[in-house]
């Protein structure tokens, strides 16, 4: 985790600081101005748009009694895609962008929908009961785990009185 953060907090602001000075001696300052407030203005604009289009799918799936996995996805990627386009700088706008325009972020939505189920299936991604204090953890280890030892079935008791369960609606 650590390692992460040194990433996100160090490295990567060092490298838009180097892209930013090497583009501006090329083009002008002020052109990298313009450059960094237009991709900042149209990527506000962009993840606004399809953020509302994924609202309005989400809501489309929940009215047809479907769950919104996908959209959800797509709904976070916007988010943060939008997030990177208001930092200032060519790599945040790159991955920013890559994030926001659907035909792009289609193949994100691919890759880590392939990447989470191959974790759940190898026992890295753990969920588990709200009542205890739960939700779910991710653990990145090399030892892969073929089966779902930790399941359990039946009801949980999480309060007295009140049990987590899994039903069918026929």
């Amino acid at each position: 985790m650590f390692s992460i953060l040194l990433l996100l907090f160090t490295v990567v602001p060092a490298i838009e600081i180097y892209l930013l000075f090497s583009i501006g001696a090329q083009i002008g300052g002020i052109n990298t101005l313009m450059v960094v407030i237009i991709t900042g203005v149209v990527g506000a604009s962009l993840a606004k748009s399809q953020g509302m289009a994924i609202l309005a799918n989400i809501q489309n799936d929940l009215n047809k009694g479907a769950l919104p996995a996908n959209q959800l996805i797509h709904g976070l990627l916007v988010f943060g895609g939008g997030l990177l386009l208001l930092t200032p700088g060519f790599m945040t706008d790159i991955m920013g962008l890559s994030m926001v325009f659907p035909g792009t972020r289609h193949i994100l939505v691919l890759y880590l929908k392939t990447y989470f189920e191959k974790a759940i299936r190898n026992g890295n991604v753990q969920f588990s009961s709200f009542g205890s204090g739960g939700g779910f953890s991710y653990s990145h280890h090399s030892s892969s785990h073929k089966g779902f030892e930790n399941l359990r079935s039946g009801p949980k008791e999480v309060e007295p009185g009140v049990f987590e369960a899994e039903f069918k609606e026929k």
